[in-house]
């Protein structure tokens, strides 16, 4: 075997000036593209079968300890499976049902899979539109499904269909054979909105809104009429200063996009909801660390840590400080200067130590490879309470609501080591370790350092007492009544936590 683009100008080399030379190019490239396409189908006909396997084992368990609603099992599966692919959570879990599905309800579908008829992405389109079909009666239920994917198999062999193509074909021949009308199912649908943010680099982000189609149409046909005229506005501007009417200003280069994203933003932030006036005064709360040299700093200074939303993502350093300048409180985090790790925190308005000093030190879901940022997560105790487990910064760590309630329901076990690092052992035997992510300036080694090795940093805080469960909600001080990045009814949302009572945040109660 060869490197994979080692050298790729010799292997890949054809004379451009040969007619004969570009033909075999180009046959050669669709020959192999052909035989990779049949190989990944053939993959993916195993995979879907193995991921069926995997829920199968997951509901049995949960079948024969007689709460298969619950579905423990197949989370605590599904978790050591994200663990070997290294893909999220949530994600692994929707593959297992998809595939669990799509076997037991579409069999016809997967064995086209495996005989390189349809791919993978085909059978997700093919059975996401294909739960549409229901029937009261089981029998004819399973026979119009039956139908429904002979006649979408039959519309995949006689013409080009991408993935978003086959969607919108097969939906149409769901509706036709449902015996449940549209109307119908979207009151069930209804409930299904839901809110979600994503990163996608050099401080921009993506906001995910689900809800009624023709809702969200409305909203971004009103949105781009509007940035419309902005942008009609600025031309006129812009004449104006050319002909001298006016004076010049900063210029505006923003795009269609760019305004209709600030309009957006500028009006869920500023303007009252008229459909739920108690919600008039909850205000958008965002958490950053900004290390004091950044702060100081002029953002052109190579060499600075970045500002951190929620502690994990870099954020512009202008943004970062226009946020600080009107930050009604600051919560300073002390950490070590060699290693990064979290010693202390504290603030000048009064709240509970312990609880500020775990979501500066944690910042994210403890569970291997979870990142739920803290303030949507519980504060679970490592030793459990009730087993004798203390209630002290080294006894305790965040868990989202999905990965706190397997962990306690399944084989999952966890040990806390010195400086917050925890080690997971998975329900097969598997140990994994997770630890804090480090804050503050990180040190490169120079050629002259010397083998001297840091001190531990330990965290340490007052131990208190505690009454009760094991466990409490962590919320922020304020009316925020968010619990994390993404907010809904949905099942992704099942991660996050219930929003808690609004209290004062010099009398929050110690986590526990």
């Amino acid at each position: 075997m060869y490197q994979a683009a080692a050298k790729f100008e010799e292997r890949w080399h054809f004379d451009v000036n040969d007619p004969a030379s570009v033909a075999a190019e180009r046959a050669a490239i669709l020959s192999e593209t052909s035989r990779i396409e049949s190989a990944k189908r053939a993959v993916d006909a195993e995979q879907i079968l193995l991921e069926a396997r995997a829920y199968n084992f997951g509901y049995l368990l949960d079948l024969a300890e007689g709460h298969p609603e619950m579905g423990m099992h197949v989370r605590s599966i599904s978790a050591e499976i994200s663990i070997e692919v290294q893909a999220k959570h949530g994600f692994v879990m929707r593959q297992l049902a998809g595939s669990w599905n799509a076997v037991r309800e579409f069999p016809a579908a997967v064995d086209a899979v495996a005989d390189g008829r349809i791919s993978g992405r085909h059978l997700d389109a093919i059975v996401s539109s294909g739960l549409l079909v229901t029937h009261e009666v089981e029998a004819e239920q399973t026979a119009l499904r039956a139908q429904y994917v002979d006649l979408a198999l039959r519309e995949v062999s006689t013409q080009i269909l991408t993935d978003a193509a086959l969607k919108r074909l097969t939906s149409r021949i769901a509706e036709e054979l449902t015996r449940v009308p549209l109307a119908q199912r979207r009151k069930v649908t209804r409930m299904k909105g839901f809110v979600s943010v994503t990163d996608s680099g050099d401080g921009h982000g993506v906001l995910h809104v689900g809800g009624s189609l023709l809702l969200l149409t409305a909203v971004r046909d009103r949105v781009r009429k509007q940035a419309t005229l902005v942008l009609r506005a600025r031309s006129r501007a812009q004449k104006a200063q050319a002909t001298g009417e006016v004076p010049p200003g900063a210029a505006d280069e923003r795009t269609l996009g760019e305004v209709s994203a600030d309009l957006i933003c500028d009006q869920l932030l500023t303007s009252e909801p008229t459909s739920a006036p108690l919600a008039s005064g909850v205000q958008a709360k965002v958490h950053l660390v900004i290390p004091t040299t950044t702060l100081l700093a002029d953002e052109r200074e190579p060499g600075h840590p970045p500002a951190l939303l929620d502690g994990l993502v870099p954020v512009p350093l202008d943004e970062a400080k226009r946020l600080a300048a009107n930050a009604p409180m600051f919560t300073r985090i002390l950490t070590h200067p060699i290693t990064g790790t979290v010693q202390a925190v504290d603030t000048y308005k009064p709240t509970a130590a312990m609880r500020r000093f775990l979501a500066a030190r944690d910042v994210h879901c403890r569970f291997p490879g979870c990142r739920l940022p803290a303030r949507g997560c519980h504060i679970d105790h490592t030793h459990e309470w009730q087993h004798g487990g203390a209630t002290c910064t080294n006894n305790l760590e965040h868990l989202c609501v999905f990965h706190h309630v397997m962990r306690h329901a399944t084989p999952w076990s966890v040990l806390q080591l010195e400086g917050g690092v925890l080690q997971w052992t998975t329900p097969s035997g598997k140990v994994l370790t997770d630890r804090p992510d480090r804050q503050g300036v990180r040190f490169a080694p120079s050629a002259d350092a010397g083998s001297t090795s840091p001190p531990n940093a330990t965290s340490e805080a007052d131990a208190r007492p505690g009454s009760g469960s094991g466990s409490e909600t962590e919320t922020d001080a304020g009316p925020d009544t968010g619990t994390g990045t993404g907010t809904g009814t949905g099942s992704d949302a099942e991660r996050g936590s219930s929003a808690q009572p609004e209290r004062d945040a010099g009398t929050d109660p110690p986590p526990f």
